[in-house]
């Protein structure tokens, strides 16, 4: 005999709220996220989001956590593939990780950058948020020095800014090839860089 579907329990449930809490940030932005709204959407009652989040502050932190903590372990995935194509294979690298962010959870990426703008409002977010960032230029500046670059550091802060950028453009207008666009651009860029240092 078939057993009905259990609510998950303990850290499973905190996990739950999380994805929907994440999910809610992506359907109806920031100011939806409210216990009652998070509980309906993971299909919980609300005493269990006010059993793990006491605030919808503390919702919020843990959520955006959650999502800088999974791009970051993507990011050093790619990071790592890309030191083994060589400095050549930085743009391509970096192509393949804006069109896997786009061809993903377009939901997941709405409410990381959602988050990461209220992040402007909320001093618990911006922590977050530079130490997402930190990461992220500590990552682009190793591969940098690897392929020449005697500014990387500069140069891994330019490039930061400009993936973002790219990845708010793209989500603003998506595109059906986004890699046609976003790898000769990242080329140009890269290689502008690089041959600066030379």
């Amino acid at each position: 005999m078939a057993t009905p579907d259990r609510p998950p329990r303990g850290e499973a449930r905190r996990a739950v709220i999380l994805e929907a809490a994440l999910q809610v940030v992506a359907d109806e932005g920031v100011g939806a996220i409210t216990h009652r709204r998070v509980a309906a959407a993971a299909g919980l009652p609300v005493a269990a989001t006010t059993y793990w989040f006491a605030s919808k502050d503390e919702l919020l932190t843990a959520a955006y956590r959650l999502a800088a903590d999974r791009d970051i372990a993507r990011m050093r995935t790619l990071t790592a593939s890309a030191a083994t194509r060589g400095p050549g294979g930085l743009p391509g690298a970096l192509t393949d990780l804006l069109t896997a962010d786009l061809s993903g959870s377009r939901a997941a990426l709405v409410a990381a950058y959602s988050l990461w703008l209220e992040a402007a409002r909320r001093p618990e977010l911006r922590a977050i948020e530079r130490e997402w960032t930190a990461v992220y230029v500590d990552l682009l500046d190793d591969l940098l020095t690897r392929a020449g670059s005697r500014q990387p550091q500069t140069d891994a802060r330019l490039l930061v800014a400009t993936l973002d950028g790219l990845l708010l453009a793209s989500l603003a207008a998506p595109q059906d090839d986004p890699a046609a666009t976003l790898r000769p651009l990242l080329e140009r860029l890269v290689g502008a860089l690089l041959a600066r240092g030379a």
